[in-house]
């Protein structure tokens, strides 16, 4: 009999390993759910498509941007910055305030301040240095102020995609803030261990001014043309998708997309053991208008006929182009005997109206009721059988 002996040692070291994977694992969560915050910032149901998806990268941006923003705070944290501990503590704090309001749903706060928290502190620790004397070298305060440029960009990258009047107001608080901010330092001497004075003060805030609305100009830009791009993407394939399913001259159904909508229709139909019907129109000696009149004329009366049997049907019914002069009408809980009244009525206003070029048009129509077991074929072949044997008992008539 062989029997293991465990080293308790590596019982304990394995133990140990295993309890670091599981706080890592914990923390990957964490921090994937606190991205996850971060990029559906602002994002609502009512914004379109183009606009979740532009929104939630700049978002992305704006994050990084808010990472990479503040360089010469670390960089000053490093270098001897006197409230190292407080700057973090405010930095951490204001973190998790904004994941608090957006995981309450509370947006509108919690955009504003993840706009414009990273400005305000890098604002108020550089002016806290320079009160109390601790900020001497000009490097130090270049850095600070570097950031504040970058930090006061993250509104602008923010709300780049609201009203042109909002995002004018924004950028022009932020250059007042950052002039305010150039102003305000140097009035604290903050290159007092430089011979800086005078006119070369202005000359710096103007070249501050010119750098953040320089940056600014350029993230409005990039914003405007990647809006542009995904309108006319969803404008293109909006029209694409008008072509695949609507028919070119009359605005209706093609006969394709009628076809999918009938066995749609059907299934409806069986779920809910509602009544559903057809009807299938044609225009009496259509040819004869094209033979007389020409196509162009043709086509303008077989546009004003679509638009009188649209304005004339339900919202629930679906018209369509089936081929030429043939139209179907699909009538939903609609049974045998409204099908065929409805014929009726749209037969007669369509007997009295005068069409462009003053021709006068007449319909045979063909109604057919959805029985139990019929295929969408079967189902359209006796609606087409009855207006065939409206056409051969005389036209302008009525056959079920």
């Amino acid at each position: 009999m062989i029997t293991s002996r465990t080293n308790p040692k590596e019982t304990v070291s394995s133990s140990w390993a295993d309890h670091l994977s599981s706080q890592l694992s914990t923390t990957q969560s964490v921090l994937r759910e606190c991205l996850g915050w971060v990029v559906e910032l602002g994002i609502t149901a009512e914004l379109q498509f183009f606009q979740k998806k532009n929104l939630a990268l700049i978002n992305g941006i704006a994050f990084s941007s808010l990472m990479l923003a503040m360089p010469g705070t670390f960089v000053l944290i490093v270098m001897g910055f006197s409230h190292p501990f407080s700057l973090l503590i405010s930095i951490v704090t204001l973190s998790c305030l904004i994941l608090s309001l957006n995981a309450a749903r509370r947006l509108a706060w919690s955009k504003a301040l993840f706009a414009f928290a990273p400005g305000a502190i890098i604002t108020a620790y550089t002016l806290l240095e320079l009160s109390s004397g601790s900020l001497g070298e000009p490097l130090n305060y270049l850095l600070a102020r570097q950031g504040l440029c970058f930090a006061l960009l993250v509104p602008v990258i923010l709300y780049g995609f609201e009203s042109r009047q909002k995002v004018t107001i924004i950028v022009g608080i932020c250059t007042l803030c950052l002039l305010v901010f150039d102003v305000g330092s140097m009035r604290m001497d903050a290159f007092r261990q430089a011979d800086i004075s005078g006119l070369n003060h202005g000359l710096f805030s103007l070249l501050s001014l010119v750098q953040y609305m320089g940056l600014s100009a350029c993230v409005l830009y990039v914003q405007n043309y990647a809006l542009q791009h995904a309108q006319h993407t969803m404008q293109a394939n909006e029209k694409l998708k008008r072509m695949a399913i609507r028919d070119g001259l009359t605005g209706m159904f093609n006969h394709g997309f009628m076809q999918q909508l009938i066995g749609d229709a059907i299934n409806r139909s069986k779920r809910s053991a509602t009544p559903l019907a057809l009807l299938m129109i044609d225009v009496d000696a259509f040819k004869q208008i094209n033979d007389t009149s020409g196509h162009n004329a043709g086509d303008e009366v077989l546009v004003s006929l679509t638009r009188l049997l649209k304005e004339n049907k339900r919202a629930t019914d679906y018209l369509g182009r089936w081929g030429g002069d043939e139209l179907v009408l699909l009538l939903t809980d609609t049974d045998l005997a409204g099908a065929a009244n409805l014929a009726e009525k749209l037969r007669c206003l369509v007997e009295c109206q005068v069409f462009p070029h003053g021709k006068k048009l007449t319909l045979s129509v063909g109604a057919s009721e959805y029985k139990d077991g019929d295929s969408p074929a079967n189902f359209m072949a006796r609606a087409d059988a009855a207006m065939y044997r409206a056409k051969r008992a005389g036209r302008n008539r009525v056959e079920v």
